[in-house]
């Protein structure tokens, strides 16, 4: 049974990676990023201590991951962007 507070970090988690993973602002998309990161973190941390379920840990993994592909595509991306400019 969730408490008020797991619902909330529940909700908190996945506004978080909603919101990075929406993000079209260059100049944000990195902390958006990291928030994401940080909240799935520490929701994944309390699941485990929870023994919460499995569903959720799955979802938990698969945001990390989303994440984590963002962040080197973004980093892929600005290293082609460089290379480019330094052809030109």
């Amino acid at each position: 049974m969730n408490t008020d507070d797991e619902e909330v970090n529940l909700k908190a988690w996945r506004q978080l990676y909603e919101a990075a993973v929406l993000e079209l602002d260059p100049t944000k998309i990195q902390q958006r990023i990291a928030e994401g990161e940080k909240a799935i973190a520490k929701r994944a941390l309390a699941v485990m201590r929870e023994g919460g379920n499995g569903a959720e840990r799955e979802a938990l993994a698969n945001a990390m991951q989303a994440l984590s592909d963002l962040k080197r595509d973004l980093t892929e991306s600005r290293n082609r962007g460089a290379e480019a400019e330094k052809k030109t």
